[in-house]
């Protein structure tokens, strides 16, 4: 029986090596090229990964610990629609990107960078109303066929076409989303898309 005392003794160390890895801590980085520095509890579920906990050892923020940083208001599965839009060339962070992430939690691919857009909780929920229609195929009008919807596995409903035809529709069902698409800032991308999640609204575009 003389291996118990020293499991225990292992067991003990994972639980104290456990206990001293959660703790209060920072790390730093640029958004919009300004330096920031980020407070958070590594307890937290803010890593997208192992292999961003390992390499972020010099206190260079992790993507997720960015995303949590610029979305306070959601949750972290909700912020799961997201990815960290990171330039590697100016080591700086924008704002979130709507795509997939890769291991260090930022974008796998060049997406397009979300804002929140000031709405109603109505609107939100005339959005999801909307997306539903686009979803089934049970959406109406000409505007139909170039607008797609798509239940993202965080529960956001993503609106997403050309920003003409998102404008337009948005437009038609009484949101104010549709005048923010409008703007020649946003007309000028080539693609748009709404996400909706945790009662707000983010309108991602070029």
């Amino acid at each position: 029986m003389w291996f118990l005392p020293a499991f225990s003794t292992c067991a003990l160390l994972v639980v104290l090596a456990q206990s001293a890895a959660a703790a209060p801590t920072q790390c730093t980085t640029k958004i919009d090229s300004e330096s920031v520095t980020i407070f958070y509890d590594d307890a937290e579920p803010t890593y997208s990964s192992f292999r961003e906990r390992y390499f972020t050892r010099s206190n260079t923020c992790p993507g997720a610990v960015v995303i949590t940083y610029l979305m306070p208001d959601l949750t972290a599965e909700e912020r799961q629609v997201f990815c960290a839009n990171y330039d590697p060339e100016t080591r700086s962070h924008s704002m979130p990107a709507q795509g997939s992430r890769d291991a260090f939690g930022r974008c796998e691919k060049p997406s397009n960078t979300c804002k929140l857009v000031n709405t109603t909780k109505q609107e939100a929920l005339s959005l999801v109303g909307i997306g539903e229609q686009a979803e089934k195929g049970t959406l109406g009008g000409r505007l139909s066929s170039t607008v797609s919807a798509v239940t993202h596995s965080s529960g956001a409903m993503v609106l997403s076409g050309n920003a003409g035809s998102i404008s337009s529709l948005l437009t038609t069902a009484g949101t104010g989303i549709g005048t923010a698409l409008s703007t020649p800032a946003v007309l000028v991308g080539a693609a748009a898309s709404v996400v909706v999640i945790g009662g707000a609204v983010y309108l991602c575009s070029e």
